[in-house]
Order: C-alpha cells, then structure tokens, then sequence
C-alpha cells in the first residue's frame, strides 16, 4: 500500500507542474510572440521483485515472477515550442516579425544579451541628446550588428526595414544622408536550451561566446544568401502559437489524472485502515 501511495503522491506533484505550464500557456494565448511549453513524462524508478531467496518463501505466492513496480512518473524535459504562431498585420512602422522558427531579435540589458520574438518596438529618447534607442516594450536596447544598441537622429521622417533585416532611416530635412543599419538575429539551433527570464525574454547558460563556440546559435547576416530560412516582416506582429482548444482539453485531460491520483491515495488509506482494523 505505501508503493502505490508513494507512486500516486510522486504523480500527483509532477502533474501539477504540468497543470502549471498549461496554465501559463493559456495565460499567455494573445501575447506578442509568445512560445508555449509542454511537459515530458517519463517512469520514475522501477523495480523488479524476482524470487526470494529459498523455496520455502514462495509457498502461496500469488504474484508473477519478475513483477515490476513503478515509483510514479516525473518531467523529464520541458520542450519549448518554437513553430511560427499567426501573423497580425498591424501597418505599425515599428512593428517587426521575424519568418522562421529558429530566428530571434538579440536584445541588452544591463550588459546582457537576450532574445526575444516580439518585434513591438519603441522608440526612446536619450537623455540629453537628439539621438533615440530602438527599444523592446520592456526598455530593453535591440541590437544591431555590430553589437551596438539601435540609435539615430530623432529628426526622422520614415523609418523602413527590408527582409533582409536592413534598417533605412530618412529625416525631415532632405539634405540629410539617410541612416543604414543591420538588425542583429539570433539563429538559434538547440531551442531547448532556452530560458525564460520574463519579460517575453530568454537567455542561454553561459556567455553567448559558448554558445557560438558549441554550434548553439549564430549571429546571422540575412543579407547573406545563406540565410534564407530568415526573414523580416515590416507591420506585422507574431502572435503566440498557443492554440486554445488544444491547451484546454489538454488541461481537462491532464485535471482528471490528478484526481484519480487522489482517489488512488484515498483508496490506499483505506485499504490500510482495513488492514489494520483486521490485524488489530
């Protein structure tokens, strides 16, 4: 009886985590570029119960030879789903997608670099100065590729990206040299390796140099041939690949697990109860 309350307790836990990443994804079902996760099981420990040792200890034994008994299942892995979600137009001059599954603006922070897929950018003004920062909704600098943050004059007059990701920044004043600048992309291979940090935000372990050393990512030029898998959408959004009905009877699914789990332990209990009552 303590294995199969033990088995239903360790289950129990794990599919509340998985209740859990659900929830966030259905939390998450109009945010801007928003990657869903789900949860991986697999058995816990497992053990065989061969024969005793001596013939006169299976006398009346009922129970198959080599029965296995399960400890419960665990989250091996949490997955995070990089397919493209549904595309908004929005018309928005700064409103930035990325085509390709594998692509992600670099963003900083205080000295860190992040990536993302919500190309919602703003513009920031610099303190005492005519300059402005293209920045993410959450104050974070894009990068450019040259591993600077994104500024130009504030006198602008239109501001156009190419799919190649070449920015093109023209000024009120037509004498005015319009300013070119390349947008930094992340080409990510080992999604998996990718944290959530919030904000809309992921980071990988370690430097990025590593990551870039052991084949993780690549800093790409799309104006290289090369890179066609990626492009860039000027006016669009990626909207989140979360699918609703999916998430939900995923959710129900998972809920009804979780309750014969419960009845499991009840049902344990009073089985020891019993044992108990007639030991006694």
């Amino acid at each position: 009886m303590n294995i199969q309350m033990n088995s239903a307790t360790t289950s129990m836990r794990e599919l509340q985590k998985k209740i859990d990443i659900i929830s966030n994804n259905i939390s998450n079902v109009n945010t801007t570029g928003y990657k869903r996760q789900e949860a991986n099981f697999s058995d816990a420990l497992v053990q065989s119960i061969e024969k005793q040792a001596g013939l006169q200890h299976e006398v009346g034994r009922s129970t198959p030879y080599g029965l296995r008994v399960g400890s419960g299942a665990l989250i091996s892995q949490t997955t995070l789903r990089t397919e493209q979600g549904s595309i908004q137009k929005t018309d928005r001059p700064l409103d930035f997608m990325i085509q390709g599954d594998s692509g992600f603006f670099r963003v900083a922070s205080q000295g860190n670099t992040y990536y993302t897929k919500d190309g919602s950018f703003q513009l920031q003004t610099i303190l005492n100065s005519n300059q402005v920062n293209l920045v993410t909704s959450s104050g974070d600098s894009v990068l450019d590729s040259n591993n600077r943050p994104i500024s130009f004059d504030g006198d602008y007059d239109t501001i156009k990206v190419n799919e190649n990701g070449a920015l093109e920044i023209s000024y009120k004043d037509s004498a005015k040299q319009p300013t070119q600048i390349q947008l930094s992309i992340a080409d990510i291979n080992r999604p998996n390796l990718l944290e959530k940090i919030g904000a809309n935000r992921y980071q990988l372990p370690g430097t990025e140099a590593e990551q870039v050393a052991n084949g993780t990512l690549q800093v790409v030029n799309l104006a290289d041939p090369n890179n066609r898998s990626i492009r860039i959408n000027q006016g669009s959004l990626e909207m989140s690949n979360v699918d609703l009905t999916e998430e939900m009877t995923e959710l129900i699914s998972t809920q009804r697990l979780f309750q014969s789990q419960g009845r499991a332990i009840s049902f344990a209990d009073d089985m020891m109860g019993l044992v108990n009552t007639i030991k006694g």
